[in-house]
C-alpha cells in the first residue's frame, strides 16, 4: 500500500476514533421532583396491570397528548388528567404526587386527608426484567378509601411500578399491581 493511502487511511480511523469518543456527561445536582416525573410533549408509558379481580392482566397506558407551558394534560384510556411542573414538585389534580427536596422521611398531606411519604431513595428496583437505578418509593396511605399504594419513580424514567391494596367489604385483601412495559419519553425541548 502507498504510503499516501496508509497516511489517508491513519487519519480517518484516528478522526474516526476521535468524533466517537463522547465527552462524560456534565455533573448533576441533586435530583429533583421533575425527574422522576418527566413530563414532556410526546412521552408515553404503558403498564402490564393485575386488576386483582381473577388474576387477569390487563395493559394500561398514560400518554402526554397536549402541553401548555408547565401543564401537562395526561390521558388514560378515556380519562384525561392535568399534570404540572411546579418549582416545589409535581402535581396531579391538584395533589403533590412527588415533592422537593426529595429525601427519606419527607411527608405531605393530599386534598382527600391522606398521606404520602418517601420511604426510600437512591434505590435500585428490577421491573419487567430491566433493573432502574435513582429509584424513590413514594407510599399514599390513610384515604378514606382505605387504599395503601405504593409508588416506585426512577429518575428519568417515571413510574416504574405501583402496587395498591386495599380491604374489600368482606375481609379479603384486593391488590392492584402495574409495572412499566415500556415507555417514550418525547421530546425535551
Amino acid at each position: 500500500m502507498p504510503l499516501a493511502r496508509r497516511s489517508l487511511l491513519l487519519v480517518c480511523v484516528s478522526t474516526l476514533g476521535c468524533a466517537s469518543a463522547q465527552a462524560p456527561p456534565p455533573p448533576r445536582g441533586p435530583l429533583t421532583a421533575r425527574d422522576y416525573v418527566p413530563l414532556r410533549a410526546g412521552a408515553a408509558w404503558s403498564y402490564d396491570t393485575q386488576t386483582g379481580y381473577g388474576g387477569d392482566t390487563v395493559l394500561s397506558a398514560l400518554a402526554v397528548v397536549r402541553v401548555d407551558g408547565q401543564r401537562f394534560y395526561v390521558r388514560s384510556g378515556t380519562r384525561t388528567e392535568t399534570w404540572e411542573l411546579r418549582g416545589d414538585g409535581v402535581v396531579r389534580e391538584g395533589d403533590y404526587v412527588v415533592r422537593d427536596p426529595v429525601r427519606a422521611g419527607a411527608t405531605w398531606a393530599a386534598r382527600d386527608g391522606s398521606h404520602l411519604e418517601v420511604r426510600a431513595v437512591n434505590g435500585a428496583r428490577t421491573v419487567g426484567g430491566q433493573r432502574f437505578r435513582n429509584v424513590i418509593e413514594v407510599v399514599r396511605s390513610g384515604s378514606q378509601a382505605r387504599i395503601e399504594t405504593t409508588t416506585w419513580y426512577a429518575a428519568d424514567v417515571g413510574v416504574i411500578e405501583v402496587r395498591a391494596t386495599t380491604a374489600s367489604s368482606l375481609g379479603q385483601t384486593i391488590e392492584v399491581h402495574s409495572t412499566l412495559r415500556g415507555y417514550v419519553l418525547g421530546d425535551a425541548t
